[in-house]
Protein backbone atom coordinates (compact mmCIF):
# COMPACT_ATOMS: atom_id res chain seq x y z
CA UNK A 1 0.00 0.00 0.00
CA UNK A 2 0.78 3.58 -0.84
CA UNK A 3 1.73 6.01 2.14
CA UNK A 4 -0.20 9.01 1.53
CA UNK A 5 1.40 10.51 4.71
CA UNK A 6 5.22 9.77 3.16
CA UNK A 7 4.22 11.27 0.10
CA UNK A 8 2.58 14.42 0.98
CA UNK A 9 5.91 14.79 3.26
CA UNK A 10 8.27 13.59 0.23
CA UNK A 11 6.32 16.31 -1.92
CA UNK A 12 7.05 19.08 0.00
CA UNK A 13 10.73 18.85 -1.33
CA UNK A 14 9.20 19.59 -4.85
CA UNK A 15 6.97 22.46 -3.73
CA UNK A 16 10.24 24.18 -1.86
CA UNK A 17 12.07 23.53 -5.21
CA UNK A 18 9.28 25.25 -7.01
CA UNK A 19 9.46 28.03 -4.56
CA UNK A 20 12.37 28.75 -4.79
CA UNK A 21 12.20 28.38 -8.99
CA UNK A 22 9.51 31.02 -8.18
CA UNK A 23 11.35 33.75 -6.30
CA UNK A 24 14.58 33.03 -8.73
CA UNK A 25 12.80 33.72 -11.86
CA UNK A 26 10.22 36.83 -10.57
CA UNK A 27 12.31 38.94 -8.93
CA UNK A 28 16.03 37.57 -10.49
CA UNK A 29 15.03 38.09 -13.70
CA UNK A 30 11.97 40.59 -13.36
CA UNK A 31 13.35 43.18 -10.27
CA UNK A 32 17.14 42.21 -9.87
CA UNK A 33 17.03 43.79 -13.60
CA UNK A 34 15.34 46.79 -13.20
CA UNK A 35 18.48 49.14 -13.03
CA UNK A 36 19.44 48.30 -16.34
CA UNK A 37 16.34 50.19 -18.38
CA UNK A 38 14.95 53.01 -17.18
CA UNK A 39 17.89 55.08 -19.23
CA UNK A 40 16.87 53.31 -22.13
CA UNK A 41 13.40 53.82 -21.43
CA UNK A 42 13.55 57.39 -21.26
CA UNK A 43 15.97 58.13 -24.25
CA UNK A 44 13.91 55.80 -26.60
CA UNK A 45 10.48 57.60 -25.29
CA UNK A 46 12.84 61.09 -25.05
CA UNK A 47 11.58 61.75 -21.76
CA UNK A 48 13.21 62.24 -18.73
CA UNK A 49 13.81 59.55 -16.52
CA UNK A 50 12.01 61.23 -13.60
CA UNK A 51 8.94 60.33 -15.54
CA UNK A 52 9.65 56.90 -16.24
CA UNK A 53 10.51 56.59 -12.42
CA UNK A 54 6.96 57.33 -12.09
CA UNK A 55 6.14 53.61 -13.49
CA UNK A 56 8.27 52.03 -11.08
CA UNK A 57 6.34 53.96 -8.48
CA UNK A 58 3.10 52.40 -9.85
CA UNK A 59 4.54 49.24 -9.02
CA UNK A 60 5.09 49.58 -5.59
CA UNK A 61 1.98 51.23 -4.92
CA UNK A 62 0.49 48.52 -6.60
CA UNK A 63 2.16 45.80 -4.62
CA UNK A 64 1.32 47.88 -1.11
CA UNK A 65 -2.34 47.88 -1.64
CA UNK A 66 -2.72 44.33 -3.22
CA UNK A 67 -0.79 43.24 -0.04
CA UNK A 68 -3.33 44.72 2.65
CA UNK A 69 -5.34 42.03 1.15
CA UNK A 70 -3.28 38.96 0.57
CA UNK A 71 -4.54 37.12 3.77
CA UNK A 72 -8.73 37.36 2.62
CA UNK A 73 -7.42 36.60 -1.16
CA UNK A 74 -5.24 33.60 -0.25
CA UNK A 75 -7.81 31.94 1.72
CA UNK A 76 -10.70 32.18 -1.19
CA UNK A 77 -8.76 31.50 -3.96
CA UNK A 78 -5.46 29.26 -2.35
CA UNK A 79 -2.11 29.88 -3.05
CA UNK A 80 -1.57 28.23 -7.14
CA UNK A 81 -4.51 30.50 -8.04
CA UNK A 82 -2.74 33.21 -7.17
CA UNK A 83 0.71 32.72 -7.79
CA UNK A 84 -0.61 31.68 -11.50
CA UNK A 85 -2.56 34.85 -11.45
CA UNK A 86 0.70 36.86 -10.43
CA UNK A 87 2.90 35.15 -13.63
CA UNK A 88 0.59 35.93 -15.64
CA UNK A 89 0.41 39.97 -14.35
CA UNK A 90 4.16 39.70 -14.74
CA UNK A 91 4.18 38.05 -17.97
CA UNK A 92 2.00 41.05 -19.18
CA UNK A 93 3.61 43.46 -17.51
CA UNK A 94 6.98 43.03 -19.42
CA UNK A 95 5.20 42.42 -22.77
CA UNK A 96 3.73 45.50 -22.09
CA UNK A 97 7.04 47.30 -21.28
CA UNK A 98 8.34 45.79 -24.36
CA UNK A 99 5.52 47.42 -26.98
CA UNK A 100 5.27 50.97 -24.94
CA UNK A 101 5.62 54.02 -26.63
CA UNK A 102 4.28 56.33 -24.28
CA UNK A 103 4.37 56.77 -20.51
CA UNK A 104 0.67 55.51 -19.77
CA UNK A 105 2.06 52.67 -20.99
CA UNK A 106 4.75 52.39 -18.67
CA UNK A 107 2.77 53.30 -15.73
CA UNK A 108 0.33 50.41 -16.40
CA UNK A 109 3.15 47.72 -16.65
CA UNK A 110 4.33 49.43 -13.51
CA UNK A 111 1.08 48.78 -11.85
CA UNK A 112 0.85 44.66 -13.42
CA UNK A 113 4.47 44.53 -11.93
CA UNK A 114 3.59 45.27 -8.49
CA UNK A 115 0.33 42.95 -8.69
CA UNK A 116 2.09 40.26 -10.01
CA UNK A 117 5.56 39.92 -7.15
CA UNK A 118 2.10 40.52 -4.48
CA UNK A 119 1.14 36.82 -5.10
CA UNK A 120 5.13 35.24 -6.32
CA UNK A 121 7.13 36.64 -3.49
CA UNK A 122 8.52 37.00 -0.15
CA UNK A 123 4.60 37.14 1.33
CA UNK A 124 3.38 33.94 -0.84
CA UNK A 125 6.34 31.73 0.27
CA UNK A 126 5.91 33.19 4.03
CA UNK A 127 2.38 31.43 3.45
CA UNK A 128 3.18 28.12 1.18
CA UNK A 129 6.16 27.14 3.65
CA UNK A 130 3.70 27.46 7.07
CA UNK A 131 1.60 24.94 5.65
CA UNK A 132 3.84 22.38 3.79
CA UNK A 133 6.95 22.33 6.30
CA UNK A 134 6.53 21.78 10.24
CA UNK A 135 10.10 22.29 11.37
CA UNK A 136 13.33 24.12 10.00
CA UNK A 137 11.07 27.28 8.56
CA UNK A 138 13.71 29.75 8.71
CA UNK A 139 16.69 27.64 6.92
CA UNK A 140 13.74 26.74 4.06
CA UNK A 141 12.66 30.59 3.85
CA UNK A 142 16.37 31.74 3.83
CA UNK A 143 17.20 29.31 1.16
CA UNK A 144 14.15 29.70 -1.21
CA UNK A 145 14.44 33.67 -0.86
CA UNK A 146 18.08 33.59 -1.45
CA UNK A 147 17.56 32.40 -5.29
CA UNK A 148 16.72 35.69 -5.65
CA UNK A 149 20.36 36.65 -5.86
CA UNK A 150 21.01 33.50 -7.50
CA UNK A 151 18.37 34.43 -10.93
CA UNK A 152 19.83 38.05 -10.43
CA UNK A 153 23.29 36.76 -11.26
CA UNK A 154 22.20 34.67 -13.95
CA UNK A 155 19.85 37.56 -15.40
CA UNK A 156 21.51 40.73 -15.04
CA UNK A 157 24.55 39.45 -17.84
CA UNK A 158 21.92 37.78 -19.98
CA UNK A 159 19.28 40.74 -20.45
CA UNK A 160 22.13 43.14 -19.96
CA UNK A 161 23.70 41.89 -23.14
CA UNK A 162 20.89 42.27 -25.03
CA UNK A 163 20.80 45.70 -24.36
CA UNK A 164 23.02 48.35 -26.63
CA UNK A 165 23.27 51.67 -24.67
CA UNK A 166 24.26 53.12 -28.16
CA UNK A 167 21.34 51.61 -29.78
CA UNK A 168 17.60 52.88 -28.85
CA UNK A 169 14.84 50.10 -28.43
CA UNK A 170 16.81 46.85 -28.03
CA UNK A 171 16.01 46.92 -24.32
CA UNK A 172 12.26 45.82 -25.94
CA UNK A 173 13.85 42.28 -26.62
CA UNK A 174 15.69 42.04 -23.30
CA UNK A 175 11.94 42.39 -21.83
CA UNK A 176 10.52 40.10 -23.97
CA UNK A 177 13.05 37.48 -23.01
CA UNK A 178 12.21 37.55 -19.55
CA UNK A 179 8.71 37.35 -20.12
CA UNK A 180 9.54 34.38 -22.28
CA UNK A 181 11.35 33.00 -19.13
CA UNK A 182 8.42 33.66 -16.81
CA UNK A 183 6.00 32.01 -18.83
CA UNK A 184 8.24 28.92 -18.44
CA UNK A 185 7.97 29.19 -14.86
CA UNK A 186 4.34 29.96 -14.86
CA UNK A 187 3.66 26.43 -16.61
CA UNK A 188 5.66 24.39 -14.08
CA UNK A 189 3.71 25.92 -11.38
CA UNK A 190 0.18 25.07 -13.37
CA UNK A 191 1.64 21.67 -13.75
CA UNK A 192 3.26 20.64 -10.26
CA UNK A 193 2.29 22.86 -7.13
CA UNK A 194 -0.08 21.83 -5.11
CA UNK A 195 -2.04 23.78 -2.30
CA UNK A 196 -1.58 21.71 0.48
CA UNK A 197 -1.06 18.08 1.62
CA UNK A 198 -3.78 16.24 1.77
CA UNK A 199 -6.14 16.60 4.46
CA UNK A 200 -3.63 19.16 6.37
CA UNK A 201 -5.06 22.97 7.62
CA UNK A 202 -2.72 25.57 8.41
CA UNK A 203 -0.64 24.89 11.31
CA UNK A 204 -0.03 27.25 14.17
CA UNK A 205 3.64 27.43 14.90
CA UNK A 206 5.24 27.38 18.32
CA UNK A 207 8.50 27.49 17.93
CA UNK A 208 11.31 27.31 20.65
CA UNK A 209 11.40 29.85 22.97
CA UNK A 210 14.15 31.77 21.86
CA UNK A 211 16.35 35.08 23.26
CA UNK A 212 15.78 38.47 22.41
CA UNK A 213 12.00 38.03 21.97
CA UNK A 214 11.85 35.79 19.32
CA UNK A 215 9.19 33.89 19.77
CA UNK A 216 6.67 35.34 22.80
CA UNK A 217 3.05 35.65 22.87
CA UNK A 218 2.66 39.12 22.09
CA UNK A 219 0.17 41.54 22.31
CA UNK A 220 -3.58 42.11 20.26
CA UNK A 221 -3.63 43.59 17.00
CA UNK A 222 -5.92 46.74 18.56
CA UNK A 223 -3.45 47.09 21.77
CA UNK A 224 -0.20 47.43 19.12
CA UNK A 225 -1.90 50.13 17.05
CA UNK A 226 -1.63 51.81 20.52
CA UNK A 227 2.12 51.55 21.13
CA UNK A 228 3.81 54.39 19.95
CA UNK A 229 6.66 52.24 19.19
CA UNK A 230 4.47 50.68 16.62
CA UNK A 231 4.43 53.63 14.64
CA UNK A 232 7.94 54.52 15.04
CA UNK A 233 8.28 50.90 13.50
CA UNK A 234 6.33 52.50 10.23
CA UNK A 235 8.16 55.35 9.61
CA UNK A 236 11.86 53.36 9.98
CA UNK A 237 10.61 50.97 8.09
CA UNK A 238 8.85 53.11 5.50
CA UNK A 239 12.39 55.17 5.31
CA UNK A 240 14.31 52.00 4.65
CA UNK A 241 12.13 51.01 1.95
CA UNK A 242 12.37 54.60 0.27
CA UNK A 243 16.18 54.84 0.58
CA UNK A 244 17.42 51.11 -0.22
CA UNK A 245 15.13 50.57 -3.68
CA UNK A 246 15.69 54.03 -4.52
CA UNK A 247 19.34 54.01 -4.21
CA UNK A 248 19.30 50.26 -5.84
CA UNK A 249 16.97 51.64 -8.73
CA UNK A 250 19.44 54.43 -9.92
CA UNK A 251 22.89 52.40 -9.34
CA UNK A 252 23.78 51.40 -12.87
CA UNK A 253 22.89 54.89 -14.48
CA UNK A 254 25.19 56.41 -11.37
CA UNK A 255 27.88 54.56 -12.16
CA UNK A 256 27.35 54.91 -16.20
CA UNK A 257 26.96 58.76 -15.17
CA UNK A 258 30.64 59.27 -13.89
CA UNK A 259 31.98 56.94 -16.31
CA UNK A 260 32.35 53.29 -15.47
CA UNK A 261 32.57 51.07 -18.29
CA UNK A 262 28.55 49.51 -19.26
CA UNK A 263 30.32 46.28 -19.09
CA UNK A 264 32.24 46.81 -15.74
CA UNK A 265 28.76 47.72 -14.71
CA UNK A 266 27.06 44.65 -15.67
CA UNK A 267 29.81 42.37 -13.94
CA UNK A 268 29.64 44.40 -10.43
CA UNK A 269 26.20 43.98 -10.66
CA UNK A 270 25.83 40.36 -11.04
CA UNK A 271 28.56 40.31 -8.66
CA UNK A 272 25.98 41.89 -6.19
CA UNK A 273 23.13 39.50 -6.89
CA UNK A 274 25.47 37.01 -5.27
CA UNK A 275 26.50 38.54 -2.17
CA UNK A 276 22.48 39.19 -1.77
CA UNK A 277 22.06 35.78 -1.44
CA UNK A 278 24.93 35.11 0.89
CA UNK A 279 23.59 38.09 2.47
CA UNK A 280 20.39 36.74 3.60
CA UNK A 281 22.04 33.77 5.20
CA UNK A 282 24.23 35.58 7.64
CA UNK A 283 21.59 38.10 8.78
CA UNK A 284 19.25 35.06 10.05
CA UNK A 285 22.32 33.37 11.66
CA UNK A 286 23.41 36.52 13.04
CA UNK A 287 19.98 37.35 14.63
CA UNK A 288 19.64 33.60 15.93
CA UNK A 289 23.08 34.00 17.68
CA UNK A 290 22.81 37.37 18.65
CA UNK A 291 19.60 39.14 18.43
CA UNK A 292 17.66 41.89 17.09
CA UNK A 293 19.54 44.96 18.00
CA UNK A 294 22.67 44.07 16.70
CA UNK A 295 21.54 42.49 13.19
CA UNK A 296 19.04 45.38 12.51
CA UNK A 297 21.83 47.60 13.71
CA UNK A 298 24.50 46.28 11.98
CA UNK A 299 22.61 45.95 8.43
CA UNK A 300 21.74 50.00 8.96
CA UNK A 301 25.14 51.01 9.55
CA UNK A 302 26.05 48.87 6.56
CA UNK A 303 23.23 51.19 4.48
CA UNK A 304 25.13 54.25 5.52
CA UNK A 305 28.34 53.20 4.45
CA UNK A 306 26.99 51.96 0.82
CA UNK A 307 25.10 55.49 0.08
CA UNK A 308 28.27 57.75 1.18
CA UNK A 309 30.26 54.74 -0.97
CA UNK A 310 27.82 55.15 -4.09
CA UNK A 311 28.16 59.27 -3.49
CA UNK A 312 32.14 59.02 -3.69
CA UNK A 313 32.45 56.70 -6.41
CA UNK A 314 34.41 58.65 -9.91
CA UNK A 315 35.82 56.84 -12.84
CA UNK A 316 39.64 55.91 -11.29
CA UNK A 317 41.05 53.13 -9.39
CA UNK A 318 40.10 54.86 -6.40
CA UNK A 319 36.74 55.20 -7.71
CA UNK A 320 36.27 51.17 -8.78
CA UNK A 321 37.40 50.26 -5.84
CA UNK A 322 34.68 52.26 -4.21
CA UNK A 323 32.41 50.94 -6.35
CA UNK A 324 33.20 47.07 -5.39
CA UNK A 325 33.25 48.38 -1.72
CA UNK A 326 29.88 49.63 -2.58
CA UNK A 327 28.65 46.27 -3.91
CA UNK A 328 29.77 44.83 -0.65
CA UNK A 329 28.28 46.90 1.71
CA UNK A 330 25.04 47.20 -0.42
CA UNK A 331 23.99 44.11 -0.60
CA UNK A 332 24.76 43.50 3.63
CA UNK A 333 22.15 46.07 3.78
CA UNK A 334 19.17 44.77 1.76
CA UNK A 335 18.26 42.06 4.33
CA UNK A 336 16.63 45.07 6.01
CA UNK A 337 13.53 45.06 3.66
CA UNK A 338 13.23 41.24 3.11
CA UNK A 339 13.54 39.38 6.19
CA UNK A 340 13.71 41.81 8.59
CA UNK A 341 10.50 42.49 8.16
CA UNK A 342 8.86 39.29 9.56
CA UNK A 343 11.54 39.62 12.21
CA UNK A 344 10.91 42.76 13.57
CA UNK A 345 6.51 41.73 13.36
CA UNK A 346 7.86 38.46 15.39
CA UNK A 347 10.30 40.21 18.13
CA UNK A 348 8.26 43.44 18.46
CA UNK A 349 4.39 42.34 18.89
CA UNK A 350 4.77 38.32 19.09
CA UNK A 351 2.67 36.02 17.82
CA UNK A 352 -0.82 37.30 18.70
CA UNK A 353 -0.64 40.21 15.64
CA UNK A 354 1.88 38.46 13.96
CA UNK A 355 0.21 38.07 10.60
CA UNK A 356 -1.50 41.24 10.36
CA UNK A 357 1.45 43.18 11.50
CA UNK A 358 3.80 41.40 8.79
CA UNK A 359 1.11 42.47 6.16
CA UNK A 360 1.42 46.27 7.52
CA UNK A 361 5.10 46.14 7.46
CA UNK A 362 5.19 44.64 3.91
CA UNK A 363 3.00 47.36 2.45
CA UNK A 364 4.59 50.74 4.52
CA UNK A 365 8.08 49.37 3.06
CA UNK A 366 6.89 49.19 -0.03
CA UNK A 367 5.04 52.50 0.09
CA UNK A 368 8.60 53.57 0.96
CA UNK A 369 9.99 52.00 -2.30
CA UNK A 370 7.38 54.47 -4.40
CA UNK A 371 9.01 57.39 -3.33
CA UNK A 372 12.37 56.48 -3.51
CA UNK A 373 13.18 56.42 -7.44
CA UNK A 374 11.26 59.46 -8.49
CA UNK A 375 12.68 61.81 -5.27
CA UNK A 376 16.61 60.73 -6.71
CA UNK A 377 15.80 60.73 -10.17
CA UNK A 378 14.05 64.19 -9.63
CA UNK A 379 17.04 65.25 -7.97
CA UNK A 380 19.67 64.13 -11.04
CA UNK A 381 16.67 66.68 -13.18
CA UNK A 382 17.65 69.29 -11.03
CA UNK A 383 21.45 68.84 -10.51
CA UNK A 384 22.11 66.47 -13.76
CA UNK A 385 24.07 64.17 -10.90
CA UNK A 386 22.92 62.06 -8.20
CA UNK A 387 25.59 62.68 -6.02
CA UNK A 388 24.13 65.42 -3.77
CA UNK A 389 20.71 62.61 -3.35
CA UNK A 390 23.03 59.90 -2.17
CA UNK A 391 24.50 61.95 0.52
CA UNK A 392 20.76 62.79 1.88
CA UNK A 393 20.25 59.13 2.06
CA UNK A 394 23.25 58.59 3.75
CA UNK A 395 22.16 61.04 6.72
CA UNK A 396 18.79 59.59 6.70
CA UNK A 397 20.02 56.21 7.82
CA UNK A 398 22.01 57.23 10.58
CA UNK A 399 18.84 58.76 11.53
CA UNK A 400 17.17 55.58 11.38
CA UNK A 401 19.71 53.71 13.49
CA UNK A 402 19.34 56.17 16.45
CA UNK A 403 15.43 55.25 15.99
CA UNK A 404 15.49 51.87 15.77
CA UNK A 405 17.70 51.57 19.47
CA UNK A 406 14.59 53.27 21.12
CA UNK A 407 11.94 50.97 19.15
CA UNK A 408 13.99 47.51 19.98
CA UNK A 409 14.23 48.74 23.29
CA UNK A 410 10.33 49.37 23.97
CA UNK A 411 9.55 45.97 22.16
CA UNK A 412 11.76 44.17 24.20
CA UNK A 413 10.32 45.69 27.61
CA UNK A 414 6.75 45.21 26.21
CA UNK A 415 7.64 41.42 25.85
CA UNK A 416 8.68 41.39 29.79
CA UNK A 417 5.95 43.16 30.66
CA UNK A 418 3.81 40.39 29.23
CA UNK A 419 5.28 37.33 29.91
CA UNK A 420 7.30 38.47 33.12
CA UNK A 421 10.37 38.12 31.67
CA UNK A 422 13.94 38.85 33.91
CA UNK A 423 16.74 41.44 32.52
CA UNK A 424 18.88 38.35 32.76
CA UNK A 425 16.48 36.37 29.79
CA UNK A 426 15.97 39.67 27.94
Amino acid sequence: MINRNKLSQNYKWVIVALCFLMVMISLGFASSTKSLFPDEIAKDLNTERSLVSVGESMRYIATSVVNIFFGFLVVKFGPKKLILAGFASLVCATLLYSFAHSLPLIYLAGALLGIGFSWTTTTMVGYVVEIWCSENKGTIMGIILASNGIGGAVAIPLVGGLIDPNQTGTYRNAYRLIAAVLFGAMLLILILFRDKPKGATLPVSQGKKKKRGRDWAGIPFSEALRKPYFWGALLCIFMTGMILQGVGGVVAMHMKDVGIDYGTVKGLMSFSSLLLAGAKFLTGFLYDRFGLRLTASLCTVFAVIASFLLALIQNNDLGFLLAVTYVVFGQLALPLETIMLPIYAADLFGRASYAKMLGIFVSVNTAGYALGAPILNLCYDMFNSYTPALFLTGFLMLGNLVLLQFLISAGHREQKRVENLSPAEE
